[in-house]
């Protein structure tokens, strides 16, 4: 605990050190007035208190209002979209940050929709596509409005492409100065790919009707009921990933002119997918996890840079395959956790009940018995030097009291004296989420040393410690994170940059 402590120490006085103002730009904000909720503010991320949740989109936290990042990613220039309730705000900042342009139109007919993702034309002008209910697409009707823009003529034309009412979104992404949507039919059993390029709109499908999906109990199931039921999370490849994320059985992962999704709905192996969206081609993978003595076990996986990891955990062992993706050609397997490994001082083991401070788990046998009743997963993330994993389960949300006794207290036959339960609870809900982070070297050994806060981490504690900031956007630039916000105090719009490591 102690190692804990002179971390966080460490990780709360480098924050100052390390988040750089970039840039700001005076601008007349409109907020709405009929808006009274309270910021919705992340908790602190860090790889020893952990982010056991995500809770927000990256955009904003008040209706009518949004600030949206993105990199031309030829020219390297930054652009800035920011709405209020009256107009449009668009800021061209160089490869260096400093501001080229701005153009300010009013909204006209796109106050009630949102900016869902934008591309840029040859001649590196924005197109801005809004919608009100794209993800949530339950209604037969679903406009999207295409907004193009001449920045140097300040001009800009609307038109409208109409979303088919038997498709449903599943979600959007950037790729190649292009906007994507990624969506499901209705009937069909599949995928389609909505390419936005300017004004033009390219549709292409991948059939999945052929392939078989099997549960562990033999059922067969048909794609479509196999995403209801796991409903596929983007994860994004170039930031860390919170457990509440990692943990969930279907995952996409969008790679250059690819997208790699990952199925663990079976504990005996990872089905995976490889989308080649240039030349519409679909390869089925499978990745069978490693045969543990207890025949009752939990499993998932996570892709990150052609690596495939596989967890693989029982109430006595956990597990740690690493695969190559595309050889199939299994890298390392590593025993993480066993039930008679003793206690670690180097591989502190924590639990966090709801949003009490963590604390350290006594052995691997009760982190083990903990995992037990939870989503488990892990999630990767690789800076310059190692990669970064983290290991852990996040709740399936139960009643205490009663109930919770029943469930949690019987079933992983705590002893009474376990300072994490409590008999009397009152009966409402709480979470607990148990995990440990480890380093991985470049020859995928774990190395004992000190874990060092990633960009991201300081980014969030910052807006902890700056719950005004409500109108916000995070992007990744070059190898560090932007931080874009509207201050209403001083009426500016403000970058701020956050580095990796103690800086």
């Amino acid at each position: 605990m102690k190692k804990l402590f002179q971390f966080l120490f460490l990780f709360y006085s480098s924050i100052l050190l390390s988040q750089t103002l970039l840039t700001s730009h005076p601008i007349d904000f409109k907020k709405s007035k009929k808006n009274n909720k309270k910021p919705n503010i992340e908790k602190l991320r860090t790889l020893n208190e952990v982010a056991l949740s995500a809770t927000s989109d990256f955009k904003n936290s008040e209706e009518n209002n949004q600030i949206l990042n993105i990199e031309n990613e030829k020219t390297h220039d930054v652009f800035v979209f920011i709405k209020d309730i009256e107009k449009i705000t668009i800021l061209k900042y160089n490869r260096a940050l400093f501001l080229k342009s701005e153009y300010v139109f009013p909204l006209q007919n796109l106050a009630d929709k949102s900016i869902i993702g934008c591309s840029f034309g040859q001649d590196g002008n924005p197109t801005i596509y809004f919608s009100s209910n794209i993800i949530e697409n339950v209604s037969p009707l679903v406009l999207i409005s295409i907004l193009k823009c001449n920045l140097e003529n300040k001009t800009h034309t609307i038109s409208d492409f109409k979303f088919p009412a038997n498709e449903v979104a599943v979600t959007v992404f950037q790729m190649n100065n292009s906007f994507h949507i990624l969506a499901k039919h209705r009937i069909m059993q599949g995928l389609i790919v909505y390419t936005f390029q300017d004004t033009k709109v390219a549709k292409k499908g991948f059939d999945f009707s052929s392939l078989t999906f099997q549960h562990k109990n033999g059922k067969m199931l048909r794609f479509n009921n196999l995403i209801k039921n796991y409903p596929i999370e983007k994860i994004d490849v170039h930031d860390y990933n919170p457990l509440d994320k990692a943990v969930k059985v279907s995952k996409l992962y969008i790679q250059k002119n690819h997208i790699v999704l990952t199925f663990d709905y079976n504990p005996k192996l990872t089905q995976a997918f490889d989308i080649d969206i240039e030349n519409q081609e679909l390869i089925e993978k499978n990745f069978p996890q490693t045969v543990l003595q207890d025949p009752k076990k939990m499993s998932n996986s996570f892709y990150q840079d052609g690596k495939l990891y596989q967890i693989n955990t029982s109430k006595s062992e956990l597990l740690l395959d690493i695969k190559d993706f595309n050889s199939d050609q299994t890298l390392k397997t590593i025993r993480v956790l066993s039930e008679d490994d003793k206690r670690s001082k180097d591989v502190p083991l924590f639990i966090q009940i709801d949003s009490r401070k963590p604390g350290e788990i006594r052995s691997p046998k009760r982190f083990l018995q903990h995992l037990q009743t939870l989503d488990i997963g892990l999630s990767v993330f690789k800076n310059k030097e190692n990669t970064l994993v983290t290991f852990g389960g996040v709740p399936v949300i139960k009643k205490q009291g009663a109930s919770f006794r029943n469930q949690t207290y019987i079933v992983n036959r705590y002893e009474e004296d376990d300072p994490y339960f409590n008999a009397e609870f009152s009966t409402i809900e709480h979470f607990k989420s148990v995990y440990f982070p480890r380093i991985l070297d470049h020859n995928f050994e774990f190395i004992n040393q000190e874990q060092p806060p990633i960009g991201i981490d300081k980014l969030y504690y910052f807006l902890d410690m700056n719950k005004k900031i409500t109108i916000k956007n995070i992007s990744k630039y070059n190898d560090y994170y932007i931080l874009g916000y509207y201050d209403f105090e001083s009426k500016q719009f403000i970058m701020r940059k956050f580095t990796d490591g103690f800086n």
